[in-house]
């Protein structure tokens, strides 16, 4: 059995939000990917792949929304949308992340609760953009907040783009921006909420952070020697943040839970494990960006794990039991009723 834990789905709303976009540039290329707004393609997808199941989540909304376009609107109805293609499709969707109108921190946090509460949905997809959407900051408390309170999920997924602020010079090319500039900017907006005290005030909080946490558990020794560092710091904001927070940066970050998308790097699956240990790595292909409706992501990531984890128990709760320990994803086959109990 398989629950993968972070595969996009374009809902019918944001599949008409990108088709009023000229017709070129990433709206073109992600209508043009089929698995990505088809569902009887999707279905089919899954179908080959024996015990096997996904949780869908949304494109980042930076990459649909638009000026004129009301994001509260348009996340809330693509939320009642995957909540339905959820409940039409239990047996091959273990449930769905929500989406979020990230810009205005009252209007996501009403929206989240509403989608948890109301849809069923397992949590929800926040940016982490550590520029424009600055998660640490206090206006996202109340958000972070209600998801503890309501023991749900938050995945954390990239998303800046050439020409938004704090993109590195001359990423552009090549792709640069998001290939490596995404792992970046996932690894500073996971520590700008550690040293804000994300988890001193809520230890519990489940952030899900995708494609193994970027550049964390690679980079390890580096976090560790933090505290030596702190003389270096000019503004003084890491000596005050270690005088603030109750351990040490390192126990912080290994309280995340991540995936392990890393699209046929063994060797990075097995970093990612070791670090975090296998209790918080959670199974992900990232279908279906590998341009073959997932027909290469899920077997390849399958193939990641089997080859970097040897003990079987670590290989099941990476492939299942820490979803549905963590995620508490839905049971095939009953109704949302029943489901939401």
């Amino acid at each position: 059995m398989r629950i993968d834990a972070w595969t996009h789905l374009l809902s019918p709303a944001y599949v008409e939000q990108l088709k009023r976009r000229e017709p070129r540039g990433r709206a073109s290329f992600f209508l043009a990917q089929r698995a990505l707004h088809d569902v009887d393609l999707r279905l089919r997808t899954i179908d080959d792949h024996a015990g096997y199941r996904q949780v869908l989540t949304p494109l980042p909304g930076p990459l649909v929304f638009e000026t004129g376009i009301t994001p509260a609107e348009l996340a809330r109805e693509n939320n009642d949308q995957l909540a339905e293609i959820v409940e039409r499709h239990p047996d091959q969707f273990a449930g769905f992340a929500a989406a979020t109108p990230l810009t205005d921190p009252d209007a996501a946090t009403a929206e989240a609760i509403r989608a948890v509460t109301d849809l069923g949905a397992l949590g929800i997809q926040l940016e982490a953009d550590a520029v424009n959407l600055p998660l640490h900051e206090p206006r996202y408390e109340p958000l972070f907040a209600a998801m503890d309170e309501l023991g749900a999920a938050v995945w954390l997924h990239p998303c800046r783009t050439p020409g938004r602020p704090g993109v590195a010079a001359d990423t552009a090319p090549f792709l640069l921006w998001q290939i490596l500039g995404w792992t970046f900017d996932t690894t500073i907006t996971i520590s700008q909420l550690i040293f804000a005290g994300i988890y001193d005030r809520h230890p519990d909080l489940k952030l899900i952070a995708h494609h193994g946490a970027g550049l964390i558990p690679h980079f390890s020794g580096r976090l560790e020697m933090m505290p030596l560092l702190a003389g270096l710091d000019p503004t003084g904001s890491l000596g005050q943040a270690l005088d603030r927070l109750q351990n040490e940066p390192t126990d912080y970050y290994k309280k995340l839970y991540v995936d392990c998308a890393m699209f046929g790097s063994e060797h990075a699956v097995r970093c990612v494990v070791d670090f975090f240990g296998p209790d918080r790595v959670l199974f992900a292909s990232d279908t279906p960006f590998d341009g073959q409706a997932g027909s290469y992501f899920i077997p390849r990531t399958t193939l990641d794990v089997e080859g970097a984890i040897e003990v079987q128990a670590d290989r099941d709760a990476i492939f299942y039991g820490n979803a549905n320990r963590t995620l508490r994803t839905k049971t095939a086959g009953l109704p949302l009723a029943e489901r939401l109990g």
